[in-house]
């Protein structure tokens, strides 16, 4: 009996692998590692999408540079897609190194697809810590720039937008899990950094929101900017000034927070508290001294504060809202109905807009 059970089970184990042989895994050396995928509209009239998959060419040695190769496929679904531009390689299509997921700027001016988005976060060999972003003029032509910099596919993409490179408040960078709640919770709305193919460079300063549906607005560099400090609080800019002469302050630490106030018996308004905190980078004459920051700072007050409140009334005229200040004011509400409350309530609340800046020191020596 015992010997049975043994060559029972030596059977068993056997049995298991062989089984092994004919599973999924496939070396390292039979996959193409997909990198960026881009999503626009389509030439055909007969099909919806034009979906661009830029794969990876590792090289053999370390002098050679590694190389890409793009391809594309016109589809109604990025899955048919796939499939298709699975018979164009002699390799397995591999996601699980794609870190950028580009909408073309035509695309999501008339449509943000549903089905696209939901696509990236049900596969789960596409991690959610991609970037989205949208590419200008098409994001096959973001894709197909490569700077000089660039030492690996996508590299320059990839440094810039996680400021693991060139660190700036223009470029507002965007998760794919992010992106796919603001998609889904009320009283948040999305946003996007717009990536532009300029010959050998990619330029991204500029930032499209959107009201869950399609592109709404498309805010400048100073805008971008503002948003960047409320999302992120990033510490690093320069912020230009004009009393009596142009000046530019270098930001050491930017701290924005608002709250949304019910007073009895009065209208509600939402209370923006900017604190600032830097030096004096230039200015047009080498005279101004420590004496003369005050009336600089109260300048600067003016000014931003004035900046910030025509972003906050530009989000509010357009509908959107991607502070989340819908959100903050379901979180602080009881209500039954309190996502209809708000939506009555934010095309006619206020703004007051508070900023404090202090400019420690001129940057020269007196």
């Amino acid at each position: 009996m015992r010997l049975f059970l043994k060559g029972f089970w030596i059977f068993c184990i056997c049995a298991g692998f062989l089984a092994l042989g004919g599973c999924g895994f496939k070396d390292i050396d039979k996959r193409f590692f997909v990198v960026a995928i881009g999503i626009d509209e389509s030439k055909d009239s007969l099909k919806k999408y034009n979906i661009s998959l830029k794969f990876a060419i590792p090289s053999s040695s370390r002098e050679e540079p590694s190389k890409s190769i793009i391809i594309t496929q016109e589809a109604d679904t990025i899955s048919e897609a796939i499939r298709i531009i699975k018979t164009k390689v002699d390799r397995e299509i591999d996601f699980s190194h794609t870190k950028a997921i580009l909408f073309g700027k035509k695309l999501v001016d008339r449509e943000l697809p549903p089905g696209i988005y939901f696509w990236f976060v049900r596969r789960r060999d596409i991690q959610e810590i991609a970037w989205v972003g949208i590419g200008k003029p098409t994001a096959l032509e973001v894709m197909k720039v490569r700077p000089k910099s660039e030492h690996f596919p996508g590299d320059a993409l990839f440094l810039a937008l996680g400021k693991e490179g060139s660190e700036t408040p223009f470029i507002n960078s965007e998760f794919l899990y992010d992106f796919k709640k603001r998609i889904t919770e009320k009283g948040l709305d999305p946003y996007l950094p717009i990536l532009e193919a300029q010959k050998d460079l990619i330029v991204i300063n500029t930032v499209g929101v959107f009201d869950k549906k399609r592109l709404k607005l498309t805010l400048n560099p100073v805008e971008t900017m503002i948003l960047n400090f409320f999302l992120v609080t990033e510490p690093k800019s320069a912020l230009k000034v004009y009393h009596n002469q142009e000046v530019v302050i270098d930001t050491k630490s930017v701290h924005q927070k608002f709250k949304i106030v019910q007073p009895n018996g009065r209208k509600p308004y939402i209370q923006v508290n900017c604190k600032i905190t830097g030096i004096l980078e230039e200015a047009v004459s080498f005279g101004v001294y420590n004496e003369q920051l005050s009336s600089y700072e109260k300048a600067a007050e003016k000014e931003f504060g004035s900046t910030i409140k025509r972003l906050l009334v530009k989000f509010q005229k357009a509908n959107v809202d991607p502070l989340g200040f819908g959100l903050r004011f379901r979180a602080h509400s009881f209500h039954k109905n309190d996502w209809w409350e708000w939506k009555r309530l934010y095309p006619t609340i206020t703004f007051n807009v508070r900023t404090d800046v202090k400019i420690e020191d001129t940057g020269l020596i007196e």
